[in-house]
């Protein structure tokens, strides 16, 4: 492992060739949100935590954040553990993406450590930037013609030509060399703002793929309310600005 990257395991746990699935901030936060989601629902193990002056503030300085209580904490990865179904799943997660010139030393360590568990499949989650875009499109890029076909028959997209940048690609790229299967799942957004339209896709269908016990009801419950806050925000940016009353004119007089 890279000298200027740690790993602190926090608890034992016995895996048996589980999956790694990675979800970190991209565009519209798909990747981050839906790994948020499933370790919401599912309550694996927190076993590790991934340190680095690779991993910045998210203005790109490096730092401490500071929480709401006022504690802090070094920006970092954290690895659940979830055992209860087979196959066994390791989700990864964090508030950053590695500055580019450390993509490589951080996604090589994190292949490093969930290969002593037996890991030989990758699954990383992310965006996939679509101005017209049906809302429930996920694309998808595996690393072999038999995973694109798996999930084409899931009903993903094939993903084709382009570039995926980022420790999104980086980990796959690299993954694929080691000789491991590797698939990116992207769910299609307009990247405005946190997509969890798009996380909720993503999330249902890994859900289908690995027969995971999720409920959507509290994401379809916070759709709901970003839907209903946005359109608040929309409906009052097309009020007509106030129109100024002429000079020497009293206003009329009103209780609201």
């Amino acid at each position: 492992m890279p000298a200027n990257v740690k790993i602190v395991e926090l608890d034992q746990v016995n895996l048996k060739k589980p999956l790694l699935i990675q979800g970190l901030p991209g565009i519209g936060f798909v990747g981050k949100i839906a790994v948020d989601y499933l370790i919401e629902q599912l309550k694996p193990t927190k076993f590790a935590e991934l340190y680095s002056p690779h991993l910045s503030l998210p203005d790109g300085e490096v730092g401490i954040k500071v929480e709401m209580d006022g504690t802090f904490i070094l920006p970092k990865y954290e690895f659940y553990a979830y055992t209860k179904k087979i196959p066994h799943i390791i989700f990864m997660t964090g508030d950053v993406q590695p500055r580019f010139f450390g993509q490589y030393d951080v996604a090589e360590s994190i292949l490093d450590f969930v290969a002593r568990f037996g890991c030989d499949t990758v699954i990383a989650l992310g965006g996939y930037g679509s101005q017209s875009r049906s809302p429930d499109v996920i694309y998808a890029v595996g690393s072999d013609q038999n995973l694109v076909e798996e999930l084409r028959r899931r009903k993903a997209v094939t993903a084709q030509n382009g570039t995926v940048k980022g420790a999104f690609g980086v980990i796959l790229g690299l993954g694929k060399e080691r000789l491991m299967k590797c698939m990116g799942l992207l769910g299609a957004t307009q990247g405005a703002y946190p997509d969890l339209h798009a996380s909720r896709n993503v999330v249902r269908l890994l859900a289908e793929m690995y027969d995971l016990p999720i409920s959507m009801e509290n994401i379809d419950k916070e759709i709901s309310n970003m839907d209903a806050r946005i359109k608040l925000l929309r409906d009052v940016s097309a009020v007509p600005p106030r129109q100024e009353r002429p000079e020497g004119r009293e206003p009329s007089r009103y209780i609201s």
